[in-house]
């Protein structure tokens, strides 16, 4: 490796590639004020005193001053640096980019010429073996450090000899211990370093650290600084006090990092660029925004760098350079156009071979080709490692460090001509190649597109896997990779500022209205002060329930205006998921908690004069002693009447598993016929979409081809005469009216059908509360007193609850048992008495205990309150109940937020995975727990309240 005079056989080969690529671009060669955007300049505009700056991608002069002539610098071949004329020495000094060139005197130099006979003659390079660096106080510059091609040691022009007691010999330099000796510490990194043996043939290889160092710092050599910022990638951008990233660090962080300066360093800006700055100014470059310079594709231009510093290839980048799947076409850089994802699994042969073609010899920068103020610049890309530091993986994007140099894959080459047990013929002969690798398995490149036709700069994400090859490494062995082209759209349009501004703030203000006149609703109900804790709780339970549907309908709005962002959308959709389901999980455990009563209106048709102990008897007289008050009463109909309400509790109106499959199904189609990948925004729209139209499908076909099942369980409760009374508050309840107006349930099916077409032909009388109507679902406000009431009679019951059996046992008259005394006596008491008020309550037989029968206004209907319900201590009002709202405390009553949860749960989901799915399955596995738990709930509170063994519940 030659560092001043690099590649003479390759003079402009790459520059003459890109022609077209630079007259693309503005002439203008002045540099710009940051080290991240350059104005491109084709290197065929230098002139002939200017060399190419790679690193500003523009032609600059050699020389402050000057015309070029024999006494200044002068470009090299490739014009990518400067060095001095033939028969000049070059002085190198601290404060200065470039040599100074001093003539030596020779036979032929006239005595008017400006020659110095300080330095001995020079031989042609060709006949020399080493070029000589020393310390020099002779020049008229001063202290510096000379370059000559005879032995400053030796009186004669020899340049074929180096003493290693005085110097340093690297490749075909001669170096004095004085000039490396401030550059030594850099050995500690090397030895602390697991390297192959210096005789190996390994690329990487620390032991020449100190040297690039040296060339680098101290001879401003643009080579070896691009090898030392190649040995920083190499190293895994090491953070160590003696790393190749150390003087990097020190001139390009933010940080006060003075503790990785060493003597013979100079705190000066460091090319190239390696490191971004930490913090405010990280944050403030990922939200910058730029014109690209094409509206349809996204240009991004790459450089390639060999190992030793030496550019390698420059010009368009497309991402099948980062493309390690074979067979797999990588993603075109489309802009604003969704790319499928490239997703597979590469065999540790696999990774082998890619080591060995790249060889540790291949350093990637990518720029972004955009435009302002009609010039084309570049704009070098952020790169974050998400293995690098732990702050990377954080969301904190002050925090992160980004960098600007990255290779796909590096390996530890290990020296195994001693240690061979593979043949080179024999595929397991590569596992002898290298100790470990360390390659990229995830690459996503994600932009975001802007209002006005801009896009914020691209930010390549990379992550790594270190792979140790151990004594049990197989090639078959598999590892994942995984190629992404991710994009969002963060235009705020005059329409997302509407429905952001003015649609959301209207839509959280009338959630707040809903939740107020809610609270006083419920105040009314419970007869309690407003600014009872109970009460707030409750109103912040309403509140979390309004909002989730406020966000959810303006998220549905962005989706349907196709003005939304996934990071919008997640912002909407996360809070009102979980809001949703702290509510709607209260509200349904409230509602399966519900105080319940079973009102048995059956009443005996005969009557035993006598008591008879056989066990033929038949089942309206018996030996067994009944506590029901000299009443019969079926314990079977109870039983029925109290599994359909189980099972009316968990039905729901429409079906979770055909919503899946519609929303998949859809997605399919689109997929099918769609060629490249709709973009996130419009699949979300259309699952929303298709989700929601499927189920508004359902509920109107349901509506018209399927009979109302809460309809049905009223008729069912008056074929089992039986009423059912609930209360969810204490001042609130329900009443289902279930009175026979035949006056009795147990009969057989002859009779029951006689009795129903009686019932059809008028015959008979009417099934409502009301004797001319028909009217059998109220809303109950009880009187205040019949709660009272209620708990002094329950009280016996609450005594005995540890030690109560089943209410069937209260029925059952075959059994040779002369009593039952104790808890179940007591408990049968407390419910005969129970049955028998509530009997005479419904009938108006309690004389400090009544109620009224009205109808809801307009107005109650609308908000769903009671305005004037005439409650008193002792008189209550049932409002008749066209809508049959009893259905609240059921899942049926519920399907409008239980389908609010499930559509969040599913949009978000998605938003988290990117698999519908996972999405519908999650879905559709919740509202099957939800059914499940909600079912389990009604069951264990109907035994509980009614009595019932929980083994003849269904």
């Amino acid at each position: 490796m030659c560092f001043l005079l690099v590649n003479f056989f390759l003079p402009l080969l790459w520059t003459t590639a890109f022609i077209k690529f630079g007259n693309c671009t503005a002439l203008d060669s002045k540099r710009s004020p940051t080290p991240h955007t350059f104005r491109f300049q084709n290197p065929q505009q230098c002139l002939r005193n200017e060399f190419y700056n790679l690193n500003y991608f523009d032609c600059s002069p050699c020389n402050e001053a000057g015309d070029g002539g024999i006494n200044e610098l002068q470009p090299t071949v490739d014009k990518f640096a400067c060095q001095c004329p033939v028969g000049h020495v070059s002085i190198f000094e601290k404060i200065k980019r470039w040599p100074i060139c001093e003539e030596i005197c020779s036979n032929a130099t006239k005595p008017s010429e400006n020659c110095t006979s300080t330095w001995p003659s020079q031989l042609p390079g060709w006949q020399c073996t080493y070029q000589y660096l020393n310390t020099t106080a002779a020049s008229q510059h001063g202290m510096g450090i000379v370059l000559t091609k005879s032995n400053p040691a030796s009186n004669n022009s020899d340049c074929q000899s180096c003493n290693t007691a005085y110097n340093f010999r690297f490749q075909d330099y001669c170096i004095a211990n004085s000039l490396m000796r401030p550059y030594l510490h850099y050995n500690a990194f090397w030895q602390v370093t697991n390297n192959p043996k210096p005789n190996s043939n390994s690329r990487l290889h620390f032991g020449d650290l100190k040297f690039v160092a040296f060339f680098c710092l101290a001879l401003r050599n643009d080579s070896a600084c691009q090898q030392l910022a190649n040995l920083c990638v190499l190293s895994h951008y090491s953070m160590e006090k003696h790393s190749p990233c150390s003087a990097f660090l020190l001139t390009q962080m933010s940080d006060v990092v003075m503790k990785y300066a060493h003597s013979g360093e100079q705190p000066r800006a460091l090319e190239p660029f390696m490191f971004y700055k930490k913090g405010k100014s990280t944050k403030e470059l990922l939200t910058t925004t730029l014109h690209p310079s094409n509206q349809s594709e996204l240009e991004i231009f790459s450089t390639n760098y060999e190992l030793t510093g030496r550019l390698k290839r420059w010009g368009l980048f497309k991402l099948d350079q980062l493309n390690l799947c074979p067979g797999q076409k990588a993603p075109h850089l489309h802009l604003g156009k969704s790319q499928q994802e490239i997703n597979c699994q590469l065999s540790l042969e696999q990774l082998i071979d890619v080591a060995s073609q790249e060889a540790n010899d291949n350093f990637i920068s990518l720029y972004l080709n955009f435009s302002s103020n009609w010039q084309f610049l570049l704009h070098q890309l952020p790169v974050l490692i998400e293995t690098l530091t732990p702050e990377n993986k954080r969301s904190q994007e002050e925090e992160w460090q980004l960098v600007k140099r990255f290779q796909l894959i590096s390996a530890h080459p290990r020296d195994y001509r001693h240690s061979q047990t593979y043949a080179r013929y024999e595929d397991n002969h590569k596992l002898q190649l290298y100790r470990s690798l360390h390659y990229v398995e995830h690459v996503q490149l994600e932009y975001s597109i802007r209002a006005g036709n801009l896009i914020g700069l691209p930010l390549l994400r990379l992550r790594y896997r270190h792979i140790e090859l151990t004594g049990n490494a197989t090639l078959s062995q598999l590892y994942p990779f995984r190629l992404k082209v991710h994009f969002e759209r963060l235009e705020q349009g005059v329409a997302a500022q509407l429905v952001l501004e003015l649609a959301l703030p209207l839509l959280l203000l009338i959630a707040s209205i809903a939740a107020l006149l809610r609270l006083q609703n419920l105040r009314r109900r419970r007869q309690t002060e407003l600014c009872q804790s109970s009460n707030l709780l409750e109103w912040l339970l309403q509140l979390a329930g309004n909002v989730a549907v406020a966000l959810l309908a303006t998220a549905l709005l962005l989706l349907a205006l196709q003005v939304i962002n996934p990071r919008q959308l997640a912002a909407l959709v996360y809070p009102a998921c979980l809001l949703q389901l702290i509510y709607l999980a209260v509200h349904l455990r409230r509602a399966s908690q519900l105080e319940l009563f079973l009102i048995d209106w059956e009443r005996p048709r005969s009557s035993c004069e006598g008591q008879r102990v056989n066990l033929d008897s038949t089942s309206l007289c018996s030996s067994v002693r009944t506590y029901v008050a000299e009443s019969s009463v079926s314990a079977w109909r109870v039983l029925f009447t109290a599994n359909a309400w189980i099972r009316l509790s968990a039905a729901q109106r429409y079906s979770s598993l055909i919503q899946a499959a519609v929303v998949v199904a859809a997605h399919r189609l689109l997929e099918h016929f769609n060629q490249s990948p709709a973009e996130f925004a419009y699949s979300c729209c259309l699952i929303a979409t298709v989700y929601l139209g499927t189920y508004l499908l359902q509920l109107l076909l349901g509506r018209l081809l399927q009979s109302n099942p809460l309809q049905k369980f009223i008729d069912l409760c008056s074929l089992a005469n039986i009423s059912l009374f609930s209360l969810l508050e204490p001042g609130f309840g329900y009443y289902i009216h279930g009175r026979s107006p035949h006056g009795f349930a147990d009969t057989d099916m002859s009779s029951m059908i006689l009795q129903l077409q009686r019932e059809a032909q008028n015959m008979c009388g009417r099934r409502g509360l009301l004797m001319d109507s028909d009217k059998q679902a109220y809303i109950i406000l009880p009187p205040r007193n019949l709660r009272i009431y209620l708990e002094r009679l329950l009280l016996p019951f609450q005594r005995s609850r540890n030690g109560s059996l089943s209410q069937t046992l209260l029925y059952q008259k075959d059994l040779q048992v002369s009593s039952i005394d104790g808890p179940v006596e007591r408990t049968s008491i407390a419910y005969a008495s129970v049955n028998r008020f509530f009997c005479a309550f419904i009938d108006h037989a309690i004389k400090d205990m009544d109620y009224i029968i009205k109808e809801k206004t307009l107005v109650e209907k609308l908000f769903n309150c009671e305005i004037e319900n005439y409650l008193t201590e002792n008189k209550g009002t049932f409002y008749i109940d066209d809508s049959l709202s009893f259905s609240r405390v059921l899942l049926l009553g519920n399907h409008v937020d239980i389908f609010v949860l499930e559509i969040l749960v599913l949009l978000s989901m998605y938003l988290l995975t990117s698999s519908l799915l996972f999405a519908v399955a999650v879905a559709c596995a919740l509202n099957m727990i939800l059914r499940h738990i909600f079912r389990l709930w009604v069951r264990r509170n109907v035994s509980r309240k009614t009595l019932i063994d929980e083994r003849f519940l269904l």
